[in-house]
């Protein structure tokens, strides 16, 4: 499952990067990057990148459309829809 516009903003904004710096972890342009979270067009091949460095940065994309961060067996979690909001 890939993720939505929302849950990448809310994403990159829990695991405290920066456009610039998650569009050079993923190896895509800061414009891609912002197309993606502003709902444009991207391949699912681009998105699946920029969703690899959000996970590997401890990320976890619920299928309810929330974000946590830390959410593994034996961590704590925090769920950024309950700062921000479940995705649209």
């Amino acid at each position: 499952m890939l993720i939505t516009a929302s849950q990448c903003r809310m994403a990159r904004a829990a695991v405290g990067l920066t456009l610039r710096e998650l569009s050079q972890a993923a190896g895509v342009s800061v414009n891609t990057l912002s197309r993606i979270e502003g709902q444009g067009n991207v391949t699912s091949r681009t998105l699946a990148k920029v969703q690899d460095v959000l996970v590997r940065q401890g990320a976890v994309f619920r299928r309810d459309g929330s974000v946590g961060v830390g959410d593994r067996p034996g961590n704590s979690s925090t769920t950024m829809a309950a700062l921000i909001g479940p995705a649209a």
